[in-house]
């Protein structure tokens, strides 16, 4: 990723479908915890709550399957 000069408007991608992707992208590495909604609203061009919103719904649509022993453990509290 590259760093904007603080002459250079802040670049996010030119079309709908780099947007989508980009926002695919962006949700599965927020979902597995390797980026931060701020930096990444920022680097999207959105608002932070409209990219919170697509977040709460990404998370909404992947139910955690607690019978998955690699996902949880009922021993942990």
């Amino acid at each position: 990723m590259s760093v904007a000069r603080k002459d250079e408007p802040i670049q996010g991608p030119r079309t709908v479908g780099e947007l989508e992707e980009a926002i695919q992208e962006t949700l599965e590495r927020l979902y597995t915890g390797q980026e931060n909604v701020a930096k990444q609203a920022m680097r999207l061009c959105l608002p932070m709550e409209r990219l919170k919103e697509l977040f709460n719904q990404y998370v909404a649509d992947r139910p955690i399957d607690v019978t998955d022993c690699l996902c949880y453990n009922s021993k942990v509290q």
